[in-house]
């Protein structure tokens, strides 16, 4: 009987800590968009590039970007820690001044990194923002300098992290804000190391900081037991990355957003001349 009770009480902590934000928000003006991965980018126009943000408002997808700090404070939109993918440069982001990152090219293009401040302006409402803030020592002041540019930009926006410190800094000081935290199993991927901190983020339990919105999952694995359980909550989900039409087609009914990249989509029962690679 003791033993019972004792499970009871561990299944409702719990569910406490696994709570998104209630009552449920409507997802609004951001429902009815697929979204870009860094943009709708292309062997000229580079992930994360203006030309890949500028193609994806003009074929009318939403955009979901990077945004992390140099080192001396400048909010720039870069996916990767390092710049050796992108720029074949052996340094950190955070290791690099503004003038720096901006003489770095990316991908051997002319393109080079822009600032946050430079993708607002070439967005400039016209569609949709998922805005990723990624993980940095100093979470805080890179969460405040975010909100103070998306405070003035004209357009519909979210935000999400894998860091539930970030959302809590929105859901405190940005409540109105939507937020969404992001997850993926480190067991599911090499690029995770195993940590106490990935544990809490890969099972949820940073919802109890974060109290999100949506949850953002890697649709191959959204069976995942606790994402299964927020999604019997009717929580918002978004998919990450989907990589094809069918599979995006697919997904349709399960997913309130969908993160695609490396294609154009292709839609059920519609005439598209799209299909190539992005």
């Amino acid at each position: 009987m003791i033993a019972l009770a004792v499970l009871a009480v561990l299944c409702l902590v719990l569910l406490f800590c696994l709570l998104p934000q209630l009552p449920r928000r409507p997802l609004g003006p951001l429902e009815g968009w697929d979204y870009a991965h860094r943009g709708l980018w292309n062997d000229t126009a580079p992930e994360n590039s203006l030309p890949a943000f500028r193609r994806a408002a003009q074929q009318g997808f939403g955009i979901e970007l990077d945004v992390q700090a140099s080192a001396d404070g400048e909010l720039v939109v870069f996916h990767d820690d390092d710049l050796e993918r992108m720029c074949g440069i052996r340094r950190s982001v955070a290791a690099c001044s503004l003038n720096e990152l901006q003489n770095a090219r990316l991908l051997d293009t002319d393109e080079t990194i822009p600032t946050f401040a430079q993708v607002l302006r070439e967005v400039n409402g016209r569609v949709p923002l998922i805005v990723e803030i990624k993980r940095c020592p100093n979470l805080k002041q890179v969460c405040r300098q975010t909100d103070a540019l998306l405070h003035r930009y004209p357009g519909v926006y979210c935000v999400e992290s894998f860091d539930p410190r970030a959302m809590r800094w929105f859901r405190k000081n940005r409540p109105q804000v939507i937020r969404g935290q992001l997850t993926q199993s480190p067991w599911t991927s090499r690029e995770i190391p195993f940590t106490l901190e990935n544990l809490a983020m890969s099972t949820l339990l940073g919802n109890l900081w974060s109290r999100p919105d949506f949850i953002a999952h890697h649709y191959a694995s959204d069976r995942h037991p606790a994402f299964a359980l927020l999604r019997a909550m009717k929580v918002h989900t978004v998919a990450w990355t989907v990589r094809d039409s069918e599979t995006m087609n697919a997904l349709r009914d399960r997913y309130s957003l969908q993160i695609f990249d490396s294609f154009v989509p292709v839609y059920e029962d519609e005439e598209s001349s799209g299909g190539e690679s992005p």
